[in-house]
Protein backbone atom coordinates (compact mmCIF):
# COMPACT_ATOMS: atom_id res chain seq x y z
CA UNK A 1 0.00 0.00 0.00
CA UNK A 2 1.44 3.39 -1.07
CA UNK A 3 0.80 6.45 1.10
CA UNK A 4 1.60 9.91 -0.23
CA UNK A 5 3.07 12.09 2.47
CA UNK A 6 2.28 15.81 2.17
CA UNK A 7 2.57 18.81 4.41
CA UNK A 8 -1.17 18.65 5.15
CA UNK A 9 -1.00 14.96 6.09
CA UNK A 10 1.94 15.58 8.41
CA UNK A 11 0.16 18.63 9.86
CA UNK A 12 -3.00 16.68 10.66
CA UNK A 13 -1.00 13.77 12.05
CA UNK A 14 0.98 16.03 14.37
CA UNK A 15 -2.21 17.85 15.33
CA UNK A 16 -3.84 14.55 16.21
CA UNK A 17 -0.85 13.44 18.28
CA UNK A 18 -0.28 16.84 19.86
CA UNK A 19 -3.64 18.51 20.16
CA UNK A 20 -2.20 21.13 22.49
CA UNK A 21 0.17 22.54 19.86
CA UNK A 22 -0.74 25.62 17.83
CA UNK A 23 -0.81 25.34 13.99
CA UNK A 24 1.90 27.98 13.57
CA UNK A 25 4.20 25.89 15.78
CA UNK A 26 3.40 22.77 13.76
CA UNK A 27 4.14 24.58 10.51
CA UNK A 28 7.56 25.58 11.90
CA UNK A 29 8.22 21.93 12.74
CA UNK A 30 7.33 20.92 9.18
CA UNK A 31 9.77 23.51 7.77
CA UNK A 32 12.50 21.87 9.82
CA UNK A 33 11.46 18.35 8.71
CA UNK A 34 11.41 19.14 4.98
CA UNK A 35 15.18 19.70 4.50
CA UNK A 36 15.86 16.72 6.79
CA UNK A 37 13.64 14.59 4.56
CA UNK A 38 15.68 15.67 1.53
CA UNK A 39 18.95 14.84 3.31
CA UNK A 40 17.64 11.42 4.34
CA UNK A 41 16.50 10.76 0.79
CA UNK A 42 19.97 11.66 -0.47
CA UNK A 43 21.61 9.40 2.12
CA UNK A 44 19.37 6.48 1.16
CA UNK A 45 20.06 7.12 -2.53
CA UNK A 46 23.83 7.13 -1.98
CA UNK A 47 23.55 3.99 0.13
CA UNK A 48 21.59 2.30 -2.63
CA UNK A 49 24.17 3.35 -5.23
CA UNK A 50 26.96 2.04 -3.01
CA UNK A 51 25.11 -1.25 -2.59
CA UNK A 52 24.69 -1.59 -6.34
CA UNK A 53 28.36 -0.83 -6.91
CA UNK A 54 29.45 -3.31 -4.26
CA UNK A 55 27.19 -6.05 -5.54
CA UNK A 56 27.08 -5.32 -9.24
CA UNK A 57 30.65 -4.25 -10.09
CA UNK A 58 32.68 -7.42 -9.63
CA UNK A 59 36.36 -6.84 -10.43
CA UNK A 60 36.50 -10.21 -12.23
CA UNK A 61 40.26 -10.05 -12.45
CA UNK A 62 41.50 -11.79 -15.61
CA UNK A 63 44.54 -13.09 -13.73
CA UNK A 64 44.19 -16.77 -12.92
CA UNK A 65 46.58 -19.21 -11.25
CA UNK A 66 45.99 -22.85 -10.38
CA UNK A 67 47.99 -26.01 -9.78
CA UNK A 68 47.34 -29.64 -10.63
CA UNK A 69 49.38 -32.32 -8.89
CA UNK A 70 50.10 -35.56 -10.71
CA UNK A 71 52.35 -37.80 -8.68
CA UNK A 72 55.58 -35.94 -8.06
CA UNK A 73 54.89 -33.40 -10.79
CA UNK A 74 53.05 -30.14 -10.03
CA UNK A 75 51.65 -28.33 -13.05
CA UNK A 76 51.25 -24.56 -12.68
CA UNK A 77 48.64 -22.89 -14.92
CA UNK A 78 48.75 -19.12 -15.34
CA UNK A 79 46.70 -16.62 -17.33
CA UNK A 80 47.53 -12.94 -17.00
CA UNK A 81 45.81 -9.71 -17.89
CA UNK A 82 48.55 -8.81 -20.37
CA UNK A 83 51.90 -10.00 -21.64
CA UNK A 84 54.79 -9.25 -19.33
CA UNK A 85 57.41 -10.54 -16.93
CA UNK A 86 56.36 -13.37 -14.61
CA UNK A 87 58.48 -14.75 -11.80
CA UNK A 88 57.82 -18.13 -10.17
CA UNK A 89 59.45 -19.08 -6.88
CA UNK A 90 59.00 -22.22 -4.79
CA UNK A 91 59.59 -22.21 -1.02
CA UNK A 92 59.73 -25.07 1.43
CA UNK A 93 57.87 -25.05 4.73
CA UNK A 94 60.83 -23.33 6.43
CA UNK A 95 60.61 -20.43 3.99
CA UNK A 96 63.75 -21.27 2.02
CA UNK A 97 63.66 -20.77 -1.72
CA UNK A 98 64.29 -24.09 -3.48
CA UNK A 99 63.62 -22.95 -7.04
CA UNK A 100 63.02 -19.77 -9.02
CA UNK A 101 62.69 -18.76 -12.64
CA UNK A 102 61.67 -15.62 -14.52
CA UNK A 103 59.78 -15.63 -17.80
CA UNK A 104 59.37 -12.60 -20.05
CA UNK A 105 56.66 -11.59 -22.50
CA UNK A 106 54.30 -14.22 -21.13
CA UNK A 107 50.52 -13.80 -20.98
CA UNK A 108 49.66 -17.41 -20.19
CA UNK A 109 51.52 -20.67 -19.76
CA UNK A 110 51.61 -24.10 -18.14
CA UNK A 111 54.80 -25.12 -16.37
CA UNK A 112 55.46 -28.59 -14.88
CA UNK A 113 57.65 -28.72 -11.78
CA UNK A 114 59.08 -32.03 -10.67
CA UNK A 115 59.31 -32.41 -6.89
CA UNK A 116 60.83 -35.90 -7.00
CA UNK A 117 64.23 -34.74 -5.72
CA UNK A 118 62.70 -32.66 -2.91
CA UNK A 119 61.89 -34.04 0.56
CA UNK A 120 58.27 -34.57 1.51
CA UNK A 121 56.52 -31.61 3.08
CA UNK A 122 54.53 -28.45 2.42
CA UNK A 123 55.64 -26.06 -0.30
CA UNK A 124 54.47 -22.63 -1.42
CA UNK A 125 54.48 -21.54 -5.06
CA UNK A 126 54.76 -17.76 -5.38
CA UNK A 127 53.90 -16.09 -8.69
CA UNK A 128 54.75 -12.42 -9.21
CA UNK A 129 53.61 -10.27 -12.13
CA UNK A 130 52.62 -6.66 -12.74
CA UNK A 131 49.40 -7.24 -10.76
CA UNK A 132 51.18 -8.34 -7.60
CA UNK A 133 51.85 -11.68 -5.95
CA UNK A 134 49.74 -14.82 -5.74
CA UNK A 135 50.36 -17.99 -3.76
CA UNK A 136 49.48 -21.66 -4.06
CA UNK A 137 50.21 -24.24 -1.36
CA UNK A 138 51.25 -27.76 -2.32
CA UNK A 139 51.61 -30.87 -0.18
CA UNK A 140 54.38 -33.05 -1.59
CA UNK A 141 54.42 -36.78 -0.86
CA UNK A 142 56.70 -39.02 -2.84
CA UNK A 143 54.83 -41.35 -5.16
CA UNK A 144 55.44 -44.99 -4.47
CA UNK A 145 57.34 -46.99 -7.06
CA UNK A 146 59.94 -46.05 -9.63
CA UNK A 147 59.64 -45.74 -13.36
CA UNK A 148 61.26 -48.77 -14.90
CA UNK A 149 64.13 -47.71 -17.14
CA UNK A 150 67.46 -49.13 -18.27
CA UNK A 151 70.69 -47.46 -19.27
CA UNK A 152 73.41 -49.16 -21.31
CA UNK A 153 76.82 -47.90 -22.36
CA UNK A 154 77.74 -48.93 -25.89
CA UNK A 155 80.75 -51.19 -26.20
CA UNK A 156 83.96 -49.38 -27.11
CA UNK A 157 82.09 -46.07 -26.93
CA UNK A 158 82.99 -44.18 -23.77
CA UNK A 159 80.21 -41.58 -23.78
CA UNK A 160 77.42 -43.06 -25.84
CA UNK A 161 74.42 -44.38 -23.90
CA UNK A 162 71.28 -46.24 -24.85
CA UNK A 163 68.26 -45.39 -22.71
CA UNK A 164 65.33 -47.82 -22.88
CA UNK A 165 61.96 -47.57 -21.14
CA UNK A 166 59.41 -50.38 -21.40
CA UNK A 167 55.89 -49.04 -21.82
CA UNK A 168 52.54 -50.70 -22.47
CA UNK A 169 50.65 -47.68 -23.77
CA UNK A 170 50.82 -44.00 -24.65
CA UNK A 171 52.90 -41.84 -22.34
CA UNK A 172 55.00 -38.68 -22.26
CA UNK A 173 58.47 -39.18 -20.82
CA UNK A 174 60.63 -36.32 -19.63
CA UNK A 175 64.32 -37.13 -19.94
CA UNK A 176 66.90 -35.03 -18.11
CA UNK A 177 70.66 -35.45 -18.14
CA UNK A 178 72.87 -34.00 -15.40
CA UNK A 179 76.61 -33.86 -14.97
CA UNK A 180 78.44 -34.95 -11.81
CA UNK A 181 77.78 -31.59 -10.13
CA UNK A 182 74.02 -31.99 -10.78
CA UNK A 183 73.97 -29.28 -13.45
CA UNK A 184 71.21 -29.81 -15.99
CA UNK A 185 72.74 -30.46 -19.40
CA UNK A 186 69.75 -31.67 -21.38
CA UNK A 187 65.97 -31.86 -21.04
CA UNK A 188 63.54 -33.26 -23.57
CA UNK A 189 60.07 -34.75 -23.77
CA UNK A 190 59.38 -37.96 -25.66
CA UNK A 191 55.81 -38.89 -26.58
CA UNK A 192 55.82 -42.68 -26.80
CA UNK A 193 53.35 -45.38 -27.72
CA UNK A 194 54.87 -48.64 -26.57
CA UNK A 195 58.52 -49.26 -25.68
CA UNK A 196 60.98 -46.40 -25.95
CA UNK A 197 64.69 -46.48 -26.76
CA UNK A 198 67.08 -43.71 -27.75
CA UNK A 199 70.82 -43.28 -28.19
CA UNK A 200 72.46 -40.28 -26.50
CA UNK A 201 75.86 -39.08 -27.61
CA UNK A 202 77.59 -37.37 -24.69
CA UNK A 203 81.09 -37.14 -26.11
CA UNK A 204 81.49 -33.52 -25.00
CA UNK A 205 80.58 -34.26 -21.41
CA UNK A 206 83.33 -34.98 -18.92
CA UNK A 207 82.63 -37.30 -16.03
CA UNK A 208 79.75 -39.66 -15.42
CA UNK A 209 76.31 -38.37 -16.45
CA UNK A 210 73.08 -38.96 -14.56
CA UNK A 211 69.81 -39.68 -16.37
CA UNK A 212 66.45 -38.83 -14.86
CA UNK A 213 63.24 -40.20 -16.40
CA UNK A 214 59.76 -39.00 -15.36
CA UNK A 215 56.46 -40.20 -16.77
CA UNK A 216 53.07 -38.43 -16.81
CA UNK A 217 52.03 -39.94 -13.48
CA UNK A 218 55.08 -38.43 -11.81
CA UNK A 219 56.97 -41.69 -11.33
CA UNK A 220 60.66 -41.14 -11.80
CA UNK A 221 63.97 -42.95 -11.91
CA UNK A 222 67.56 -41.74 -11.75
CA UNK A 223 70.21 -43.78 -13.50
CA UNK A 224 73.88 -43.06 -13.00
CA UNK A 225 76.46 -44.05 -15.56
CA UNK A 226 78.89 -44.96 -12.78
CA UNK A 227 76.56 -47.79 -11.79
CA UNK A 228 77.16 -49.47 -15.18
CA UNK A 229 80.74 -50.41 -14.36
Amino acid sequence: MNVKVTKINVLYFLSYCNKGLRHDVLRAVIKILNPMKKILALVFALAAIGYVNAKGIDPKSPVRISVVKQGNVVKLFYRGAQSGKVKVSIYNEKGFEVFTETMRNKEHFMRPYNFVSLPEGNYTIELSDSNGKRFQNVRHSLSSGKRVARLHRLNNEQNKYMLSVPNSGTDALTVKIFDESNTLLYEGTEVVNGDFAKLYNLERIHGEPVFEIIDQSGKANRLTASELR
